[in-house]
């Protein structure tokens, strides 16, 4: 089938840029680990950097796609209108962006002690407030990139977009190499070098959507009925990603009064974004242009097999990497992270999160793979609803578990909500033509009898031998050797059970 192939070629260009620039993600959190730990200056960084990418991910990213992209496929057959709608969003966004961020960096102290409030006013919310000024700005330029990068992504061009975000990690990556060859203020270089990677990152779009013919002007806006369209659209998406980042902030805060913590969540959960990116945030990202093509749009017969065909790909990823998050949590935060001022008993409490984020990952998945289906059709109010009581659940049991399970009790509850969130997407999805076929089961089935296989390699040979090793290097060449065996074992235990075959059986 074509749109089969298709998707299969479009995921594989997202999730292998994905892939690098995560990689580059964890070459720069191990340069953080390693020069700034996690003491003040690494705290009060990761509450800076933080933020903008908390609001981020309310302005550019699910939200704005949501709003833009079925909106935007409509009007591409007719490139005068398209780029007329274009350039009134643009000139809105811009408005709004830096009205935004005006008010935030004035207000950054109560920012900081909303997400933060454990610091109180010690060395960490100076720090904090100070950094988070530099770093804000970072909002306004990855908001227009968003933009952009929707106008790529409806016209089939993943590749730009998804190979932006390297830029971030390579500038952070040398402002730290930079600071520690000339001695410079580390914490400093490093939040200067975030809203000057984001400015990269736009211009990288910019050339890339010019390219295509289709360059939007900046005008006096006006509030026509696109607009108003757009705006009636994205307001609850802009609602329901700031809900499920809720769950963020009430993580962050709880973290705040328990030392180190905001450092263990923060790289356990860069950890356990990989996966999620690789698998989740790429099958979302080309789902949405897909669904929201013409040919697709009340066709529930098309939308089943693209969405099943999703499905289908997130079960063969992200099985097996959950059972990785689980039964080797402390072999990969150590290898990854344990050196300089990031500590053994860092990688200890990092790990005990990171498995509770194990449980969760395959909930997060489903999550970016149903979303696609409400946006399509023009409803991003069922999301926002669902985030909503999520967000409530969360509350109430991250709440709930502080005093039995400490800094934990965040991640519990992030996994139970999210588990939640996915259910109840699923059931919704129904109403909107989707249906889950009985031919998954089969692979289904084969997935996990390849995942079992895969586990018990891991449990026999992992806990054997890692903890007899006395060297980083040779922990991290018996880890890589160990992952390489054990993903080769499972894919070939796909393709003997026939799951990998034309048929998709």
């Amino acid at each position: 089938m074509k749109f089969r192939s298709k998707i299969i070629k479009n995921f594989f260009t997202v999730s292998i840029w994905t892939f690098v620039s995560r990689i580059f993600g964890f070459v720069r959190d191990i340069m953080l680990a390693a020069f700034l730990g996690s003491g003040p200056v690494g705290e009060a960084f990761i509450i800076a950097f933080s933020l903008p990418n908390i609001f981020r991910r309310f302005f550019a990213e699910g939200a704005f796609n949501a709003a833009f992209i079925p909106l935007f496929k409509k009007q591409m057959h007719n490139k005068d209108e398209a780029l007329k709608f274009t350039s009134n969003t643009l000139s809105i966004l811009i408005l709004t962006l830096i009205t935004f961020c005006s008010l935030a960096i004035i207000l950054m102290p109560f920012l900081v002690l909303a997400i933060a409030g454990g610091f109180g006013y010690d060395d960490r919310f100076d720090l904090a407030v100070y950094y988070g000024r530099i770093t804000f700005p970072y909002i306004f330029m990855v908001s227009l990139s968003s933009l952009f990068g929707a106008i790529l992504n409806s016209y089939g061009k993943f590749s730009a977009t998804s190979a932006a975000p390297i830029v971030l990690n390579i500038f952070l990556i040398f402002a730290m190499l930079i600071a520690y060859g000339l001695d410079f203020e580390m914490g400093l270089l490093i939040c200067i070098s975030v809203p000057l990677s984001g400015l990269v990152q736009l211009l990288i779009l910019i050339q890339s959507a010019s390219k295509l013919g289709f360059f939007p002007k900046i005008v006096w806006p006006k509030f026509d009925q696109k607009l108003k369209r757009l705006t009636i659209i994205a307001f609850p998406a802009v609602l329901s990603g700031g809900v499920i980042h809720i769950n963020l902030l009430i993580g962050r805060q709880i973290a705040s009064y328990f030392d180190g913590a905001i450092a263990w969540l923060n790289y356990a959960d860069r950890l356990y974004q990989l996966p999620l990116g690789v698998i989740g945030i790429a099958l979302g990202s080309i789902l949405l242009p897909r669904l929201s093509e013409k040919t697709v749009l009340n066709n529930p017969q098309k939308m089943n097999e693209a969405v099943q065909e999703c499905l289908k790909i997130a079960a063969m990823l992200t099985i097996p990497a959950t059972a990785a998050l689980l039964i080797i949590p402390l072999p990969l935060i150590s290898v990854l992270f344990e050196r300089g001022a990031f500590s053994n008993v860092d990688s200890q409490f990092t790990a005990r999160a990171l498995a509770i984020y194990g449980f969760g990952l395959p909930a997060y998945v489903l999550h970016k793979i149903f979303t696609p289906i409400f946006f399509s059709n023009g409803d991003t109010t069922t999301p926002f609803k669902i985030a909503v009581i999520a967000m409530l659940t969360n509350v109430l049991i991250a709440f709930s578990l502080i005093k039995f399970f400490g800094y934990l009790a965040p991640v519990i509850s992030t996994t139970v909500s999210s588990w939640i969130m996915a259910i109840l997407l699923y059931k919704k999805s129904r109403f909107l033509g989707f249906k889950m076929s009985l031919a998954l089961l089969n692979p289904f089935i084969k997935i996990l009898v390849a995942t079992a296989i895969l586990s018990a390699i891991l449990i026999l040979v992992s806990f054997e031998y890692f903890d007899l090793l006395t060297t980083s290097h040779l922990r991290t060449l018996y880890l890589f050797l160990l992952i390489l065996f054990c993903s080769s074992t499972y894919f070939c235990v796909l393709w003997f059970l026939g799951i990998t075959n034309k048929k998709g059986n």
